[in-house]
């Protein structure tokens, strides 16, 4: 059902090219049979469901039948201890392969059903069981015993630390807020839309809220949101102890907090009694302003398209998220996939706001590109434009700011390009997504003025993504750029300028400006 959502959060062992335990893919692979046959067979639906109760009746009765194992490392080698922690550590890897099938084919079961489920798991895994687990996957670890059995589970223990999947509370508790999201994204959309995309990028393609075949009252709402608030806590009163932690288990709890995130904004679109957004806003700007969670791609993605999204569904905050990620493209210095997801972030807002808005912001993150001569500025973009005049040269120059500002600090010349390079596609980026010839032209006409204004390598990169924008601009435009080109062209050879030359020579040669030619 989910296949997408493993595009969301850190992946599946059963997306991934990994060995997982015997235990697991037996368990995966059982629960996900009978899922299938009863989602494609009516009338064995009933018997199904009936097998997946008794198997969690099952964990529930042993997962009760056991006191936490000694943490005394003198114990450690004492075979009831190995064998307990052995027997405890089954059933955690085992409710892992059903969680992950569960989330997999959560249309099996109806909202009530789905509901019901969380509900047995959370009781499953009780704080008293988790800490179980983690003693038990911690003398697993730290035996020296040579039985075949044991040093098999050690050499799992290790295997799944290294492919990024510590064994421990943790992987549970990811697991079940997988199921968590699934279950809150079957109420905003169908499940036809979610076998190939995300629930996210669903909300945001413009589509809106979907009619969903499920339907949920306040109380199950607020159950929902309250299991996503109750886990938002968990980390948090755990955070010194995961900065302490490897970095596959810092990963592990973003990935659970990037769940808790998405299932909390799901109660809140449906009902914002049920799911406070000033709630979700604070969670956000806290972790946008964590340089170190901003970091994580599945954590930072979720963060960026979260904003964006209640931006639109709650419109008394989009012009703080209008002023939030703009900073965050300049100070946080994102990379790969969190660039161009802040970026669509931020354009998908301005969408959503004036023209004066989206001007606003072109003037903010060209007024960076000002900054290379002074590292460590104050650098403001004008609340107020006008689109009159804006291809003349004297359009951008000498604009002064009365708005928001962006402290920016660099060091080094790798972070500094690294910065305008973001900066210049942001600026291309919004434009685009305006589709209006005049915010294109003004985007234009800022990018050039900014040639021979900050680097070389810069340089490069606004010729090239300024032939890109031509493709979205008047013909007026590409005439003046054209000829732009041409004299920088000329410059180039006569300064032996050879990274300045090589761009012009192939945007020159081009595809794009054989097409626009044409035109």
């Amino acid at each position: 059902m989910l296949e997408s959502h493993s595009q969301v959060f850190v992946h599946s062992p059963f997306f991934r090219d990994i060995e997982p335990s015997p235990i697991e893919a037996l368990s995966h692979g059982l629960t996900t049979a009978l899922l299938s046959i009863g989602v494609h067979h009516e009338y064995l639906r009933e018997p199904v469901l009936q097998k997946l109760q008794g198997y969690l009746r099952s964990c529930a009765d042993a997962a009760r039948s056991f006191v936490t194992p000694s943490t005394d490392a003198s114990d450690a080698d004492s075979t009831n201890e190995v064998d307990d922690a052995i027997h405890i550590a089954t059933i955690a890897i085992s409710l892992l392969g059903f969680l992950n099938a569960a989330a997999t084919y959560a249309n099996f079961w109806s909202f009530h059903e789905r509901l019901d489920l969380i509900t047995q798991v959370k009781s499953i895994l009780s704080e008293n069981f988790l800490v179980s687990i983690e003693t038990a996957f911690s003398t697993i670890r730290n035996s020296n015993f040579q039985q075949n059995n044991v040093k098999e589970w050690r050499r799992y223990v290790r295997h799944y630390a290294s492919v990024g999947r510590p064994l421990g509370a943790m992987l549970l508790q990811q697991s079940l807020m997988w199921l968590l999201v699934a279950s809150s994204a079957l109420l905003v959309t169908d499940v036809e839309r979610l076998r190939s995309d995300d629930v996210l990028d669903i909300l945001m393609s413009g589509d809106g809220l979907a009619k969903s075949e499920d339907s949920a009252d306040f109380s199950a709402l607020e159950m929902m949101a309250d299991t996503a608030e109750d886990e938002m806590s968990l980390l948090e009163d755990g955070a010194d102890y995961l900065r302490l932690g490897s970095a596959w288990q810092q990963r592990l709890a973003f990935s659970v907090k990037a769940a808790s995130l998405v299932t909390f904004l799901n109660c809140a679109l449906i009902n914002e009694d049920a799911a406070d957004p000033d709630t979700l806003m604070v969670w956000l700007e806290d972790t946008l302003a964590d340089s170190v969670q901003m970091a994580d791609e599945t954590l930072a993605t979720v963060v960026l398209r979260c904003l964006a999204l209640v931006s639109k569904f709650s419109p008394s905050f989009a012009a703080n998220v209008s002023r939030l990620l703009p900073r965050f493209l300049v100070q946080g210095s994102p990379r790969g996939r969190i660039l161009s997801t802040v970026s669509s972030c931020l354009a998908y807002v301005l969408q959503n706001l004036s023209q004066d808005a989206t001007i606003s912001t072109l003037y903010t993150l060209g007024n960076v590109l000002s900054s290379s001569s002074a590292p460590d500025r104050a650098l403001t973009g004008t609340l107020n434009g006008s689109l009159d005049g804006a291809n003349s040269s004297g359009f951008y120059g000498g604009k002064q700011s009365t708005g928001s500002s962006i402290s920016l600090a660099l060091s080094g010349e790798e972070e500094t390009s690294m910065v305008y390079g973001n900066v210049v596609q942001a600026i291309c980026d919004i434009a685009r997504s305006c589709k209006d010839p005049k915010i294109t032209a003004l985007a234009q006409s800022m990018l050039l003025q900014k040639i021979d204004k900050v680097s070389k390598a810069i340089d490069s990169r606004i010729i090239t993504e300024a032939a890109g924008l031509a493709l979205h601009g008047g013909q007026l435009e590409f005439r003046s750029l054209l000829k732009l080109y041409s004299k920088l062209s000329n410059d180039a050879v006569l300064q032996k300028n050879e990274s300045l030359s090589n761009a012009v020579s192939t945007i020159l040669g081009s595809r794009i400006i054989t097409v626009l030619t044409i035109l």
